[in-house]
């Protein structure tokens, strides 16, 4: 049963998505950040590896819980990474998170940066988290340490034998 986390297989009833980025090495400089491995994805998402926009492409709509967390570092000066989450293109405020990585002698330290956030989206909304070195040195994520998941927050339950609707019977919600 281990073998369908590696394949792929595993499918959540409710909208779900897990990326991975294996590779590391993105730099934080004003750019969006990409993710090589889809561990879980719904068919609610759309999302090719490598690319920096993930679409919730289906209707959907409701809350959705987004996590991000990444370890990065910066070899040289110590730097300032800043992680905001951006929806349609556009900043979502309140959505900001910083952290500091430095270096001691010729060793570099690595820092851990995280966000988590509520979001409401609706058929044809995209995400992207959008990376920056604001102290102007250049910090890099750790290979295996940028991970992504979203996750549908269910507000009346789910019903996994329906699909994820809402079911009446006897004018009582099940």
């Amino acid at each position: 049963m281990r073998s369908r986390e590696y394949d792929n297989q595993i499918k959540p009833a409710i909208p779900y998505l897990f990326l991975v980025d294996n590779g590391g090495g993105q730099n934080l400089s004003g750019n969006f950040l990409t993710w090589d491995s889809i561990k879980v994805k719904t068919s609610h998402f759309t999302y090719t590896a490598d690319d920096d926009r993930i679409l919730l492409s289906v209707n959907i709509s409701g809350l959705y819980k987004i996590k991000f967390e990444c370890s990065f570092t910066d070899a040289t000066n110590g730097g300032v990474a800043e992680i905001s989450l951006y929806k349609n293109g556009s900043a979502i405020s309140g959505s900001q998170s910083y952290s500091y990585a430095g270096a001691i002698g010729q060793y570099a330290i690595a820092s851990y940066i995280g966000l988590e956030y509520i979001i409401y989206l609706e058929r044809g909304d995209f995400l992207q988290i959008y990376g920056d070195s604001i102290s102007g040195n250049a910090c890099q994520t750790k290979a295996n340490s940028n991970r992504l998941i979203i996750e549908f927050i269910p507000m009346k339950g789910w019903n996994n034998s329906h699909g994820g609707k809402t079911e009446y019977k006897g004018g009582v919600l099940r």
